[in-house]
Formats: structure tokens, sequence, C-alpha cells
């Protein structure tokens, strides 16, 4: 009653951790100097926007976001097209051979000043990876563009715009709806906002009552997480000198997966993860990490077990161990080592077939399993083909594909299945032509 208040972890350790190494990379990119020097916005009065029509609003809030942002050599044109032609906020195109990038912007979204102001922000962050050399994929992704404008200044802004409560009426009807600016959640964007007051040297800083209440409870939970690690003596992903990584010793990320740290553990996992051929050290580092690990450090060190070099009875006991639990990404993850390991599946019906079910947004990764298995279950087909009619009405291509080489890859009587599951004639043969492509194409 009358000991010291346990301090919250805020986030997951999954979400801490992307954030605080893709923060780490913005800034490094921008530049230390640039991030400090920002001017933080509390207000969009702080903008001189021209709202007297969608066009002058759209230049005013570009000219104003480019002045914040580091600067751009490449053109990229704004244009703003109906909400049904994109289907989205705003998008990116990138430049090509034939034509400058180009930014879109849906006609909704110039209504509202604030949501224009950051849909450039994060559009405009996306721009300006794409004309870095050396920048990756995931740098031009929105996981890591999107942090460009919190180490801006428009993280308040970014905040407020995040989610969206609208509110309509039409013809006798009426409704309401949530909708998203941005890639990251107000409690994301929140720790982001404490890291960028971290390395301006600012806590609290001036501009945090500023902060809608969830962003600012999340960057209040950092802050006194960020001392607590401090006293401990513990040092921060987002400011240690060497992190973990493929270029790290494989010794190193070992001992960093079995440490208390449970961020730095994450790191090294995914680290482990992209390499080949793990020492025992390695190995057994990962059999202790799915033993006792932090929620999101669990089902990685599962996926890690599946790069050891041999399989030792050990570690066929621990992976089988993992493929029985109840958790579906641990049990998922592990699955996925046991095919790396060669070990079977086909003891593990009832819990492929159970996490199809759990998986049918995206049962890709269910498929992939149940594919590397052939013919041993075949049994399973009659539960692909219900996914398959639905992705067939969807018009889901991708995943079509998905179910019919997995349905080849196991043998299944797939010309007693198709009118069975399939009611139309067209649709029969549509998949009946598909089958016979994707027989002549994969190596079945």
């Amino acid at each position: 009653m009358f000991g010291f208040r346990k301090v919250r972890m805020p986030l997951t350790t999954f979400q801490r951790v992307d954030i605080e190494l893709l923060m780490r990379r913005t800034i490094g990119e921008i530049g230390l100097p640039f991030v400090r020097q920002a001017q933080v916005l509390t207000s969009l009065d702080e903008l001189s926007l021209d709202q007297t029509s969608a066009e002058t609003l759209v230049e005013t809030a570009r000219a104003a976001v480019v002045s914040r942002l580091p600067e751009q050599q490449a053109v990229c044109e704004v244009q703003i097209v109906a909400d049904s032609e994109i289907g989205y906020p705003s998008t990116y195109s990138a430049t090509t051979d034939h034509s400058p990038a180009v930014i879109r912007l849906a006609r909704r979204t110039v209504g509202d000043p604030l949501r224009t102001v950051m849909e450039l922000a994060f559009q405009l962050s996306c721009h300006h990876w794409h004309g870095v050399p050396a920048a990756t994929e995931l740098d031009r992704s929105a996981r890591t563009s999107d942090l460009m404008p919190v180490c801006c200044g428009f993280g308040v802004l970014g905040s407020e715009a995040c989610l969206y409560d609208d509110q309509w009426s039409q013809a006798g009807w009426a409704g309401w709806s949530i909708s998203r600016s941005g890639y990251y959640s107000t409690v994301e964007i929140g720790y982001a906002l404490a890291l960028f007051a971290r390395c301006r040297n600012e806590v609290p800083p001036d501009w945090a009552d500023a902060l809608r209440l969830d962003s600012r409870e999340t960057a209040q939970l950092a802050w006194e997480f960020f001392e607590r690690q401090e006293k401990a003596g513990d040092c921060l992903l987002f400011d240690a000198e060497t992190i973990p990584s493929t270029q790290a010793d494989m010794s190193q990320l070992a001992t960093w997966f079995v440490g208390a740290d449970p961020a730095y553990a994450l790191a090294s996992g995914y680290a482990l993860a992209k390499l080949d051929g793990l020492s025992p050290r390695a190995v057994e580092a990962a059999i202790q990490a799915s033993r006792f690990g932090d929620p999101d450090v669990v089902p990685l060190a599962a996926r890690v077990l599946g790069k050891a070099r041999s399989v030792t009875p050990e570690l066929e006991k621990r992976v089988s161990d993992l493929c029985r639990r109840s958790k579906p990404r641990i049990t998922v993850a592990a699955m996925q080592a046991a095919v790396e390991l060669k070990l079977p599946l086909d003891g593990y019906r009832r819990k492929l077939a159970k996490l199809f079910d759990y998986f049918a947004g995206d049962p890709s990764p269910i498929l992939e399993l149940i594919s590397s298995q052939g013919q041993k279950l075949a049994v399973l087909a009659p539960r692909i083909m219900p996914r398959l009619a639905l992705a067939l009405r969807d018009d889901d291509k991708e995943l079509v594909d998905a179910c019919l080489v997995c349905l080849l890859r196991i043998r299944a009587d797939t010309d007693h299945l198709i009118p069975k599951f399939i009611k139309a004639e067209d649709l029969r043969e549509r998949v009946r032509a598909r089958l016979v492509e994707l027989e002549g194409s994969e190596n079945l």
C-alpha cells in the first residue's frame, strides 16, 4: 500500500523497439541539429494557410510543410482527385522515367485543413526517402516515413489528426465512422514524441500540454520509463552506441537474446532470424528465450530455432512443444521453424485446421505450412475451398493463387471439390483454367 508505484511499460515491446529503431534511422538521415532546431507546431494558426479554395489551401499547406522538412531536390506534383479515384486520404507515386513524382489528395481530404497539412507531410516525407540513394524498402514505407513529420515539428498536429470521427447524413439516413490519418496510432505518436523530446533535451517539453490526452499520457509514461531505465543503469535502444544487428557478433546477439531487457532481446532476435546456420550458443539462447521471454519475444524465439545448423533431440522437443502451444502466433512461428528443420507437421492436422480458421483474414502463412507437407495434408483440402470461394468473390487474385497452389501441392481432388464448393459455372471455369496455368508454371 505504501510501496513505490511501479512504472508501467508504454506500449508493447514490439512497438517500442520498432519506433525507437526507426526514429534513430530517421534522425540519422536528417541530422540531430535539424531535429533540435525544428519548431514544434501546436496549432494550425501558426501556419499561413489560405482557405479561400481547395487549391489555395493545398498550395499554402504544401509551402508550409516543405519549409519545415529537409530540403528536397526532386520535383513532386500535388493533385486533387475524386475520392473514388484513390480510396485513401492521399497516395504517393514515385518518379518514373516518364513522369515526376505525384501526391494525390482526395477531394474529401482537402475539405479539412488539418488533415490536408498532415497528409502532405506524410507523403512529402515519403518523397524525401525516395530521393535517398541508399534508402531501403523499409525506409520508404509508411513505418519509417511517417516518423519524419514528428522529427520536423508536426507531431502534435499529427496526434490530433490521427483519428477522425466522421458524422454524416444522406437521404434520410445518418451514421458515423472513424477513419485514420497516417500509419501510427495516437499512443504510438505519443511514444515517438517522447523520444523526440528526449533527443532535444526537453523533458517535459513546453508543448506537452497541447497534446491530445491519449498521446500525452503515453508520452508521460515513456518519460517515467526512461527515468527508471537510467536509474537502473540500462540504456535504451534509441540511445545505444551499438544496437543488435546482423553485423554484430553472434555470441553478443545470443547474450542480448537472453538478457533482462526485452527490447534488446527482440532486436537481437530479429537479427538472428536473418542469419543461417546459427551456432549452438545462439540456438540455446533461442530455446531459453522461448521459455521465459516477453510475449513478443517468444514467437520470434520459436522462429529463430529454425535457423539451427542441425537438429538435436533437445531442439526437436522444444519445437514440438511450441507447435502445441495455444497461442496462434507462437504455434505458427514454431511450425515455420519445423518446416525449415524438415520436421513433419502431419501430426498437427487439427491444429492447422484451427489456425486456418483463426487466420481467415490472411491465411497465406497457414497455406504455406500446409503446402510444405504435400499429400500428407490432403485431408485439409475441404477447409481451403470455402476460403477460395470467398477470395473469388472478392476478386483477391493473390489469395486465389495461394489457395490453388496449396491445393495442387497437397494433390487435392479438385475435380470433386470445385463443383461442390463453387456454384457459378463461370467461376468454376476460371478456377480450372488457372489451375492449369499454375500447374504448368509451378514445380509441383
